[in-house]
């Protein structure tokens, strides 16, 4: 048996176990993508403002709601359907998490972050002012 014939059988066997752990998870099909990803802000420490818009899909219709992960209160919610998209004003100093949750179970099934980066680093410097 030649190497070539070992390696296409050994790749024809392991083939049908990777469709089949892709379809025994069904979460993997569960999407939450947040569109810009990262807030620039110009100097370290200030908040960053964005309008941030929020995609998301899952496999099954059912009630779903979007809320920041720290928080309990949703910020929007869907009934009967399999994705949905929401924009929203963001305003933190810092990264924050989303979770995309099933509203009867409270079962988060996705998750996205948005980052906050600077342009300037802050960096304390000593002025002194003289008169002459």
């Amino acid at each position: 048996m030649s190497f070539k014939h070992s390696l296409f059988t050994l790749v024809l066997g392991v083939q049908p176990l990777i469709c089949a752990s892709a379809a025994d998870n069904p979460s993997d099909d569960n999407t939450l993508l947040s569109t810009p990803n990262t807030c620039v802000a110009l100097r370290q420490g200030r908040t960053c403002y964005s309008d941030i818009t929020f995609n998301w899909q899952v496999n099954s219709e059912d009630r779903y709601c979007i809320r920041r992960a720290n928080n309990s209160k949703p910020l929007h919610c869907w009934e009967r359907t399999l994705r949905g998209e929401i924009s929203i004003d963001f305003a933190s100093a810092t990264a924050q998490s989303y979770e995309l949750f099933h509203v009867t179970t409270q079962q988060v099934l996705a998750r996205s972050e948005v980052k906050v980066q600077w342009v300037y680093t802050s960096k304390q410097r000593k002025r002194r002012w003289r008169l002459f």
